[in-house]
């Protein structure tokens, strides 16, 4: 059996590499990573603890940037999505209100005592911000 000792990354693709840094750098916190040497400049690193997040931009993409839409009638939180911890539920509602970002479904709780609010980035790649589930 392989052992998985962490989540390494999760690699989007994404259509405006400056919205996008803007999203995930100015408005979620993250902090942007050098990439190694030898990547092109479409690629683009960020990380906060141990999520690592890859952007690659269109250009270079082996495939198009963002998500189908939800089916209706069946809620968004069972659509496909990148999950990040969050240390302040409310902190991050307020900031996600500054920057003008619609909160698509939340606050509510996850059913283990967790906080998740859902929302779009700029390439419609679908985002939960949750508080730690309580033990």
């Amino acid at each position: 059996m392989i052992e998985i000792s962490d989540l390494s990354h999760v690699t989007l693709i994404v259509s405006d590499v400056e919205a996008s840094k803007r999203f995930y750098g100015g408005v979620l916190g993250m902090e942007q990573a050098p990439t190694p040497p030898g990547f092109p400049p479409e690629i683009t690193w960020f990380r906060r603890g141990s999520a690592e997040l890859h952007l690659i931009h269109r250009s270079i993409a082996a495939q198009d940037p963002g998500d189908s839409e939800a089916d209706e009638g069946k809620p968004v939180t069972r659509a496909r999505h990148l999950g990040l911890a969050v240390a302040d539920i409310e902190g991050a509602i307020g900031a996600l209100r500054e920057h003008g970002i619609r909160i698509e479904a939340g606050p509510k709780d996850r059913g283990d005592g967790a906080i998740q609010i859902y929302c779009y980035d700029p390439d419609g790649h679908l985002v939960e911000l949750h508080t730690p589930p309580r033990a």
